[in-house]
């Protein structure tokens, strides 16, 4: 009994115990990538002001890096909604899911392989990191259309002035009753992705550079993978009543009386004469 309502009451915070997961990999990645890479793994803001930056300069080559991180967290928002509409089977979403998931192990991997010894930017090793851009446009797009979420959590701006606009209208309405219920958990889910996404940044940061610079992607992919899922599966619903018990439960209706019963003829006699 105590592990069911332990189970419920997670069943309740899920949704922000999911947005925590994926704002703290949203910022992990981000910083990571920009403090080893150079670039932004779940910013595409970030991503585009860079490329004109580098368009301006002639830096060509740092031009192809942020478009091609650009065009991955695209692609990886086509294959999340692919796998939402065509994939019904939770076998088939397993399958993308690992995938999305080995991306980060591919960055560390791949990088490794062409630059062993990084001291500074290195450009083949920068145009890898954008496979962490594919993983990070997965996730957005599930964080916005799978149910559990439903906000932004690689990106904070919109998620900022949300916060902002929710704390004025309390303020506003404070003497009113102030936010309605469902106004509040959406304010505190953007806080807690928020929260988190800076709690992220600062140990993508740090990792990236202790001894396992090499390896600063792969840990992360554990949460990746924990907030990816629990946005795929939805919670128990409540089993429907049976029709047979509603129909035990109900005392019998009352039975009709036929009209001529319930009103007696009347026999109109002709006097004798």
């Amino acid at each position: 009994m105590a592990m069911g309502r332990s189970g419920a009451a997670v069943l309740r915070q899920r949704d922000l115990l999911t947005a925590s997961l994926m704002g703290f990999t949203a910022g992990y990645t981000t910083s990571n990538t920009k403090v080893r890479f150079n670039t932004f793994g779940g910013m595409m803001t970030g991503n585009t002001v860079k490329l004109g930056i580098s368009m301006q300069q002639g830096q060509w080559q740092w031009t192809g890096v942020y478009f091609l991180c650009v065009l991955l967290f695209a692609l990886g928002t086509v294959g999340a909604l692919y796998m939402l509409q065509r994939l019904g089977h939770a076998r088939s979403q397993q399958v993308f899911l690992i995938v999305f998931c080995a991306s980060f192990v591919l960055v560390d991997g791949l990088a490794l392989a062409v630059d062993p010894t990084p001291e500074e930017y290195n450009i083949h090793a920068s145009a890898i990191s954008s496979i962490a851009s594919f993983a990070l446009g997965a996730q957005n797009l599930l964080s916005q259309k799978a149910g559990v979420v439903k906000a932004n959590t690689t990106f904070m701006t919109g998620n900022i002035q949300k916060m902002a606009e929710a704390l004025w209208n309390a303020y506003t309405k404070r003497n009113s009753g102030g936010l309605k219920p469902a106004e509040r958990r959406a304010a505190i889910l953007l806080f807690c992705t928020w929260i988190n996404y800076v709690a992220g940044g600062v140990c993508g940061a740090g990792m990236a550079s202790f001894v396992t610079f090499h390896w600063s992607l792969t840990p992360v992919a554990v949460l990746y993978a924990a907030g990816m899922s629990s946005m795929l599966v939805e919670p128990p619903k409540p089993p429907k009543p049976n029709p047979a018990d509603d129909a035990a439960a109900k005392p019998p209706a009352a039975t009709a009386i036929p009209a001529a019963a319930a009103v007696p003829d009347i026999v109109q006699r002709t006097p004798e004469t």
